[in-house]
């Protein structure tokens, strides 16, 4: 019986410890330390916050036509930016002359300044052979066909070979490091006209490619063709083609970019791009250029592959204009400029206005007023 009543007692205190535990277990759980409470009170913050910046719930995506909008505006932008600054790039220089004794005057004259700021060496008959400016050379040297013209920088060297008549015939860019270590970078080679006098065709020569480029009678660039060599064999790479008015302004600029595929060179894939210029203010942009004032920029359309991406229209007023930019057959947005600053944004689905954003006209970045058009519009 004392064996019971010791067994019944060991049990009444294993269920009594096991409860203690339990509770007290229990109570510490619920008992949060002051650093748990702030800390889940920051959570919920933090949770509230988060939806206060972004709540799923009112995403109508209508931020993805404006990143779309802007990332295209940017790279047609930079394209733009590429087609005019290589457009620059063949213009002829001013050292491509007309020729004659006035160029012939001009080069002597120049010889002369330059060598002014330097230190001259001339032979026994005065004449000068060459002259020093810091670490740059100039040395004339006088030939049966017209006169050489060698220009050293260090290591790079360029070379001008004038005609009789003092026009630019030849242009050689050297890279001489040592008299071992010399090698010819690009050749340019010059034609003239001999009814204007004016070069009429322009070729260069590098290692990697050809270039022949040919120029109207305002020495504005016509025609440019670009072939590379591979064993041997010529191919064309570019095709670019330019036309003008009878002001000699920039009607339109096609680019041909040509890849292959195979190693033979055929069939090749093209890649066009084209300006089209257009100048409904010249007279106004006349006058501003009269009074140094801020030129009214040409209307123009930007088309890859014959598919219109993009076109700018301006008005009289300097900085109103509008923007239209294609994304495909379907979207399109078109933005309004005052002053060169952003004032409104419309988005268009199949020709039809499906959103509108108006934005402060001292913040463009910050939007006022965004306008849904459920039915659509012309």
């Amino acid at each position: 019986m004392a064996g019971f009543f010791y067994s019944k007692r060991n049990n009444f205190l294993l269920v009594l410890s096991a409860f203690f535990l339990l509770a007290l277990f229990s109570c510490r759980k619920n008992d949060k330390t002051p650093a748990e409470v702030t800390s889940l009170s920051e959570d919920n913050n933090s949770d509230e916050e988060l939806y206060n910046f972004y709540s799923p719930a009112e995403d109508d995506a209508s931020w993805v036509e404006e990143l779309l909008m802007r990332l295209e505006e940017e790279r047609i932008a930079q394209e733009l930016a590429d087609m005019e600054t290589s457009y620059s790039e063949y213009q002829l220089e001013e050292e491509a002359g007309e020729g004659g004794d006035e160029a012939g005057e001009s080069l002597e004259e120049a010889l002369e300044s330059q060598a002014g700021e330097g230190r001259a060496f001339t032979d026994k008959n005065d004449q000068m052979r060459f002259f020093e400016y810091k670490n740059e050379t100039l040395s004339p040297q006088f030939t049966d066909e017209g006169l050489v013209v060698i220009h050293s920088a260090a290591e790079n060297v360029m070379r001008f070979f004038y005609d009789s008549e003092y026009r630019l015939t030849k242009k050689e860019e050297w890279k001489i490091r040592s008299a071992s270590d010399a090698k010819k970078l690009k050749t340019e080679l010059f034609v003239y006209s001999t009814e204007s006098r004016k070069v009429i065709n322009k070729e260069i020569i590098t290692e990697a490619f050809d270039e022949l480029i040919s120029y109207n009678e305002k020495s504005s660039p016509l025609l440019s063709k670009k072939y590379a060599f591979n064993d041997d064999r010529k191919y064309i790479l570019q095709e670019r083609k330019w036309k003008y008015n009878s002001e000699n302004q920039l009607l339109e600029d096609l680019q041909k970019e040509y890849s292959y595929k195979d190693s033979n060179y055929n069939k090749p894939e093209i890649f066009t791009k084209r300006y089209e210029y257009s100048y409904p203010y010249a007279a106004a942009a006349d006058e501003a250029e009269a009074n140094n004032n801020t030129v009214i920029p040409p209307d123009y359309k930007f088309y890859e592959n014959d598919i219109l991406k993009m076109q700018n229209i301006y008005s009289a007023e300097k900085g109103t204009y509008i923007s239209w930019v294609y994304f495909d057959e379907n979207l399109s947005v078109k933005t309004y400029y005052e002053e060169d600053v952003r004032v409104r944004d419309e988005y268009y689905n199949q020709g039809r206005l499906f959103r509108t954003k108006i934005y402060k006209k001292n913040s463009p970045e910050a939007e006022e007023e965004s306008l849904i058009h459920k039915g659509g519009e012309e």
